[in-house]
């Protein structure tokens, strides 16, 4: 998807960059009263760093291990990064995406910035509205939701294949587009 490329590429967070070509959020983000209780960094590019010295280490490690991919595990600072895989993997062991923004706030040094906030929704809220069901050798799209149907239908290749039943007979033919 394009879509998903061109967000996790983009700059729109205007960060400068170190000597070293590393974004320099220090200006972007700032401290909760209570950041040295907090052990987690999360960044606007989708990074996620915990600090293993914090009391509440494993915890944290737990719940960023069901949510985002390892990058880097050094002694005293690991790095993670939300992805859409990581994030759909989350949804599909139940993590709601409520539970995922609530957990990451509570956890954070900082104000969760609102990108990461709209890249959780964008990739979790969606899991489970549609299903592929076989039924007698041949694949289906089944949903409740309307919006989600709807979406799919938009799509040039899967409306392409769409089948619907005739009304009169009940039988199934191929989608005049």
């Amino acid at each position: 998807d394009g879509e998903v490329e061109s967000d996790e590429a983009s700059n729109d967070f205007s960060a400068p960059r170190d000597e070293h070509g590393a974004y320099d959020f220090r200006g972007l983000l700032t401290l909760k009263p209570d950041h040295m209780s907090r052990p987690i960094y999360v960044s606007p590019d989708y990074h996620i760093f915990l600090e293993t010295f914090s009391p509440i280490y494993k915890q944290a490690y737990d719940f960023l291990i069901a949510i985002a991919e390892p990058i880097s595990r050094p002694e005293l600072v690991h790095e993670y990064k939300l992805t859409p895989s990581s994030l759909h993997a989350a949804a599909s062991v139940g993590l709601t995406t409520e539970d995922i923004i609530e957990y990451l706030n509570r956890l954070c040094k900082t104000e969760l910035p609102e990108r990461v906030e709209k890249y959780v929704v964008k990739f979790t809220s969606s899991y489970g509205k549609v299903k592929l069901v076989l039924k007698t050798g041949r694949y289906f799209v089944e949903s409740t939701d309307a919006t989600a149907m709807q979406a799919l239908l938009n799509d040039p290749t899967i409306s392409a294949v769409r089948v619907r039943a005739d009304v009169g007979t009940g039988a199934a033919g191929a989608a005049a587009g």
